[in-house]
């Protein structure tokens, strides 16, 4: 999948307001969603991201990677996932860029998210069915694009079981601009034995989601050695 270089805010919100909204997919009713919930904006302050400790093991799913396989969605309306050429922006949208543009390492891929514009505020990518076996975790590292002075949001683990019942949130981690970046190393055994579908969730804190450029640095499912 090709990466993008990171936009701007100001021509984020330039093509926000320019999209026709009259070609949205039609409105969905995932009802197990919950609202989103509003918070002060702080100053922007530079982050550094942590580097991660190898243990022996095997990624069994690489968030980055499988970006086009995901379902994409918002509060209400389901789309398409990996549109190229980009059309439309305000139903949320999310992509790959490059690390270097973050001082991340080369070695680590970088998934840009952004929240719906469109009155939906929220982006949910939801992924391919996958058992979890015991001691399965899910790693990132999260925070803001150095550019988005204003970011507050709340990232997101949530699933579908295997009877299509949607869980919110298996986590979260809330996350402002200034904070450092938030290196997560969460324990799945509470799910094992299960096929699920995970999704990332992103829901903005405040009434600007145009500025709630959120990174998910290697998102991953680690299965360590046994």
């Amino acid at each position: 999948m090709k990466t993008h270089p990171i936009l701007p805010i100001a021509v984020l919100t330039i093509a926000m307001l320019a999209c026709n909204l009259s070609n949205q997919a039609p409105t969905a009713t995932p009802t197990a969603i919950p609202p989103t919930v509003t918070a002060t904006d702080i100053p922007a302050t530079p982050t550094l991201v942590p580097t991660e400790t190898p243990i022996p093991g095997e990624v069994v799913l690489d968030f980055a990677a499988q970006l086009c396989n995901a379902k994409w969605m918002n509060g209400g309306q389901k789309f398409e996932a990996c549109p190229d050429p980009i059309s439309d922006i305000s139903m949320g949208y999310a992509t790959l860029i490059d690390p270097a543009t973050e001082g991340i390492s080369a070695d680590l891929p970088v998934l840009l998210t952004m929240p719906a514009t469109n009155g939906y505020a929220a982006l949910f990518l939801r992924y391919p069915a996958l058992k979890i076996e015991s001691g399965d975790r899910f790693r990132a590292t999260l925070q803001c694009q150095a550019s988005a002075s204003q970011c507050d949001v709340s990232f997101g683990l949530d699933y579908y079981d295997a009877n299509g019942k949607y869980h919110s949130p298996l986590a979260m981690w809330d996350y402002r601009t200034g904070q450092p970046s938030l290196v997560v190393d969460f324990d799945l055994s509470q799910i094992a034995g299960q096929n699920v579908d995970l999704v990332l969730a992103l829901r903005p804190n405040n009434n600007t989601p145009e500025s709630d450029l959120a990174l998910w640095i290697n998102p991953q499912v680690f299965r360590p050695a046994k």
